[in-house]
């Protein structure tokens, strides 16, 4: 009887991939401890409410009007001498966002810059709060980017002082910064990217690739494994994911797991490389299940994904054999004995033939193995296809083969008693 993988592991795994409606981030090693990062209970500063004055307002609407139309020289001009006759850090703030986003919008970053920063310097006392901590998102960004990473950091750190609500993008810049090896805090990183994670309501790739990515680099395989499952449960679509997902488990000598996991991955058609059919094959051999095995890789082959060559023909050829397939193995053994540069492959062949009592194609596989050469055992090419000629009642050419088998001392006795048997068998005209 064929063994079939039984379902146990196959059903634990996947009842375990049970989609949520929301990011459930899973528990690790490394974020079991994670403590929230800010104060909820933070009283925020409330800089009194101030507006511009009739004759400043219009003006700037102007400004807008003309950068509307296209004309950003002009009205970039026009906010900058507003900007310097500005007499308080509220209009200073208000007008440096102004030109920050001017600048901004015609892709000129590296421009912007300067007034993001200018604008959070004049308002960190002075324009509403969250809009202070909008500022040191953007204005931290810039600064990565252009390379003072620790200042970078030091004001998203300066935000989460400043907060009392929880923000996605804020904990996975923080997250980000803290895990670049300039910085080098990657213990850091990993609550910030924990809380991105997990306030974002609908799971985001990046946020829980970055969670992976720490796990690897701080050597916590099974903290890798539990994120990878993460996201494969959330975005099955990413082939790579499930195929990462087995090799971890594999490190983790999870055979079994690893093997459910690429046989859901080959059940929803996803198998494109010859890597993927190899290793299901090789991992349904390693269960002791070598029909599934020989049929996995038997499939990359036909469909010309799993390069047709020897090797792999014999291992198809072997795992059919196994199972006692053995009308499947002898056609595996025979693609692969066409490629190889000898004729084992052939003369696994004919013994199967052999065992089959398929006597006439039996010897065919004998000569080509024969001639093919290049084979371990000569001598018992010789008396296998001796035994086959016997078998199909042709003693006389039964007892050349039997004479090259007397050759080897390892055969001769053997030889010397089926050619006794030949001889009596043609006394008696069965032969």
């Amino acid at each position: 009887m064929r063994k079939i993988l039984k379902t146990g592991a196959l059903a634990c795994l996947i009842a375990g991939f049970s989609v949520a409606n929301a990011a459930e981030v899973p528990l690790t090693s490394l974020t079991k401890n994670c403590k929230p990062l800010v104060n909820k209970n933070l009283k925020l500063p409330q800089p009194p409410i101030k507006g511009l004055d009739e004759r400043t307002h219009k003006r700037l609407t102007k400004a807008q009007e003309k950068m509307a139309e296209g004309n950003y020289p002009e009205g970039i001009e026009m906010l900058k001498k507003l900007e310097a006759k500005a007499k308080d850090d509220y209009l200073r703030a208000t007008l440096n966002i102004q030109l920050a986003y001017a600048y901004a919008q015609q892709g000129k970053q590296q421009e912007s810059y300067p007034f993001f920063k200018k604008a959070l310097k004049y308002g960190a006392t002075s324009l509403p709060h969250q809009r202070v901590q909008s500022l040191r998102i953007n204005v931290a960004g810039f600064m990565y980017s252009n390379g003072d990473k620790k200042g970078a950091v030091k004001l998203m750190e300066e935000w989460i002082n400043n907060s009392n609500v929880d923000d996605a993008q804020a904990y996975y810049l923080l997250g980000a910064f803290y895990a670049d090896e300039e910085v080098g805090r990657m213990k850091d990183a990993v609550c910030p990217a924990y809380f991105a994670a997990k306030t974002e309501v609908k799971p985001k790739q990046s946020y829980f690739q970055l969670l992976l990515a720490l796990h690897w680099e701080l050597k916590d395989v099974p903290g890798s494994a539990t994120m990878l499952k993460a996201l494969v449960e959330y975005f099955p679509e990413e082939n790579r994911f499930w195929r990462q997902l087995s090799q971890v488990y594999l490190q983790l000598d999870r055979v079994k797991d690893s093997l459910a996991v690429m046989e859901m991955f080959y059940l929803r058609g996803k198998f494109d490389t010859e890597n993927d059919y190899k290793l299901l094959s090789s991992l349904f051999s390693y269960e002791d299940v070598p029909y599934r095995s020989a049929l996995i890789l038997e499939e990359g082959l036909k469909k010309g994904v799993v390069k047709s060559e020897d090797k792999n023909w014999r291992n198809v050829a072997q795992n059919y054999h196994v199972s006692n397939e053995l009308s499947r193995a002898i056609n595996a053994y025979g693609r692969s004995a066409e490629i190889a540069d000898d004729g084992r492959d052939y003369l696994k062949q004919a013994e199967l033939y052999s065992d089959k009592e398929e006597w006439q194609a039996a010897v065919r596989s004998f000569d080509k193995a024969l001639k093919k050469g290049g084979l371990d055992d000569v001598g018992r090419a010789y008396l296998r296809k001796g035994v086959a000629l016997i078998s199909m009642g042709r003693c006389d050419s039964a007892f050349k083969a039997l004479d090259q088998a007397s050759k080897y001392k390892k055969y001769r006795k053997q030889s010397n008693s089926w050619a006794d048997y030949a001889k009596d068998r043609k006394r008696r005209n069965k032969c």
